[in-house]
């Protein structure tokens, strides 16, 4: 090689000497770095990442149903703890067992169930958490209807964080859950307590609490069909703090998925679609914790009921003579899609349709529509002490005005099918 092509520097002896000093002296101090360096790696935080562990299903030995556990961490010393997101499809549900340290859960979504030895079974929802103490006896899983998913925390002694134990009977499952802690089944509204309202106003909260539990329970009108007339006054009256509660209240009492959706669809055309808009961003709300998904929703469209030929030549006839010459559109609107295809959609049976769209209509004061709507719904199946039952319901949840002004009417209705 040419010397050209590198760059030496003379270096005498003495200066290398002097430089391997500098490099023994520094010594103890670079094996300091070292450790401290080393020390630092071992005292970073930890990130796990969803989804970098990959979930597994829970063994049919200790689970009834389906049940993924999916890790957030495990025990590192010096902690015992470890948590796993755990998802359970509807009716699915862990063995009875305990804890030797105890356990937290916390609901994410959906409806959970969990019950301790000797007592009923408590319903959580998202947002919800239970403290199980260490050696307690219990079971928690999903509701028979509704998937769900809680964080489940829980601690090591010796390296075992629980004790299995035998399964729960489908007796012991199917016992009815207490309601006593739920707050989205209460009277009031789920975003209020009624603490929040005894700073306001302390009667209105003993109201709520004694004179409006009383009317729920009257006979007269099923839990299901208050349900209906409650969501149907308050889409009507966009009245929406109400209609997260109303809305759970209304899937506990037996109203289906697809009928709340259609109740909502149905009343678009009787109460407005901005009313309507605001009924699906709160049920969009409602349905999300409970597992609701697009299969439990009515379809787009599909086959309809059969149309009453008689009947609907008469209300079209009646329609025309007296919008025809105003509002031609009108006249075409209300027969199609109004009668022709909403009507007989058959996700709301024809009584339950009748029955929302004349509590609608009293919530909003419009009483020149009851009579037709009334006797429409009593054609549909309605009886007498049903439809003054609902009178009843909306007293509270569309005020005493509005029902007032609807009686005159409902009084006509009922002494003209009398007679």
């Amino acid at each position: 090689m040419s010397r050209a092509n590198y760059d030496f520097i003379p270096v005498s002896w003495r200066t290398l000497v002097k430089a391997a000093g500098v490099i023994v002296l520094a010594l103890p101090a670079i094996l300091r770095a070292q450790d401290s360096v080393a020390e630092k790696q071992e005292s970073r935080i930890e990130i796990k990442r969803r989804g970098s562990q990959p979930p597994t299903e829970a063994p049919a030995e200790h689970f009834t149903g389906r049940v993924r556990i999916e890790p957030l961490f495990q025990e590192n010393d010096p902690s015992h703890t470890s948590a796993a997101y755990v998802t359970f499809e509807p009716g699915a549900h862990s063995a009875w067992h305990t804890h030797p340290l105890g356990q937290i859960l916390i609901v994410t979504a959906g409806m959970c169930w969990v019950q301790r030895w000797g007592d009923a079974i408590e319903e959580l929802r998202p947002g919800d958490a239970v403290w199980i103490p260490p050696g307690q006896k219990h079971w928690h899983g999903a509701s028979p209807t509704s998937a769900m998913t809680h964080i489940a925390i829980q601690g090591a002694v010796d390296g075992k964080n629980i004790d299995w134990m035998e399964k729960v009977t489908e007796e012991q499952y199917n016992m009815k859950p207490s309601t006593k802690t739920n707050a989205q089944s209460d009277a009031f509204s789920s975003l209020l307590t009624l603490d929040d309202i005894r700073t306001v106003a302390p009667a209105l909260a003993r109201y709520t609490k004694e004179t409006l539990a009383d009317l729920w329970k009257r006979p007269g009108l099923s839990a299901r069909d208050r349900s209906l007339v409650t969501i149907a006054a308050l889409i009507a009256r966009n009245q929406t703090t109400e209609l997260p509660s109303q809305f759970n209240r209304a899937l506990d009492n037996g109203v289906k998925v697809s009928e709340v959706s259609e109740v909502i669809t149905h009343l678009a055309f009787y109460s407005g679609w901005a009313n309507a808009m605001s009924a699906v961003a709160v049920a969009k709300g409602v349905f999300r914790p409970r597992g609701i998904g697009a299969d439990q929703l009515p379809p787009a469209s599909g086959p309809l009921l059969p149309i009453d030929k008689a009947a609907e030549t008469q209300r079209a006839t009646s329609v025309e003579q007296n919008v025809g010459s105003v509002a031609p559109g009108v006249v075409q609107f209300t027969s199609d899609p109004l009668f022709h295809d909403l009507w007989l959609r058959p996700a709301l049976a024809p009584r339950d349709r009748s029955l929302v769209t004349v509590s609608a209509l009293i919530a909003s004061g419009q009483v020149a529509q009851i009579t037709y709507h009334l006797n429409r719904a009593m054609d549909n199946g309605l009886t007498k002490s049903e439809a003054s039952e609902m009178l009843t319901q909306l007293l509270f949840y569309a005020g005493w005005p509005n029902v007032f002004s609807a009686i005159p009417v409902a009084k006509e209705v009922f002494e003209k099918r009398t007679k």
